[in-house]
């Protein structure tokens, strides 16, 4: 492995977690801007939570992909897989997370974001470096960041009622209003049991 990437990895390995938390908290910091929808997490939700962490891997990927002189289709494909796995792994893991019942998931939630991307840096560094032929999925990968984007865009806008998309505080979906009273939505769940 070349020692520009080894560096690129690490200092992602630094500052994608410092994303993954200025993205969760974008939605507060802009007072509830179209930024902050966008990009940022408005509620506390499964998907929520792995948009972010996807939207920091894959940040940090273009700027890295800025830098690269060659191998780019071999780069591009190697972080398309990665991101996916990224996804699946945040998901799966959250859905642990919530079947164990673990009240205030937001350290282990953060630590599987973490892990994850870390995962993924091994794997895209594997894929990237070994001596599979993966430069011939470029096209398929394209496809893959356009089926990416469009999920990201559906979902965030209008997220459907299942569980990987439900507050897991409020038990509701989407953006949250300010004047709902969380305390009575405590109680009426407590009474449909």
């Amino acid at each position: 492995m070349k020692k520009e990437t080894v560096k690129m990895q690490i200092w992602g390995i630094i500052v994608v977690p410092l994303m993954i938390i200025l993205f969760k908290n974008l939605y507060s910091l802009t007072n509830g801007a179209l930024l902050g929808i966008f990009f940022g997490s408005v509620n506390n939700s499964m998907w929520e939570q792995t948009k972010v962490v996807m939207l920091s891997y894959f940040i940090w990927s273009l700027v890295e992909a800025v830098g690269k002189r060659s191998g780019f289709h071999r780069f591009a494909v190697s972080r398309m897989i990665s991101i996916w796995l990224v996804g699946a792994f945040c998901i799966l893991s959250y859905l642990l997370i919530y079947a164990l019942g673990i009240e205030n998931a937001n350290l282990p939630r953060f630590i599987c974001a973490v892990t994850a991307c870390l995962c993924a840096f091994a794997l895209s560094a594997r894929l990237e470096y070994g001596e599979r032929k993966i430069e011939q999925l470029f096209l398929p990968c394209v496809f893959m960041m356009l089926l990416l984007i469009a999920v990201y865009c559906s979902f965030t806008v209008f997220p459907p009622h299942m569980v990987i998309f439900e507050d897991t505080a409020m038990g509701m979906y989407g953006i949250i209003p300010e004047y709902i009273d969380s305390g009575a939505i405590a109680l009426d769940t407590l009474y449909r049991v």
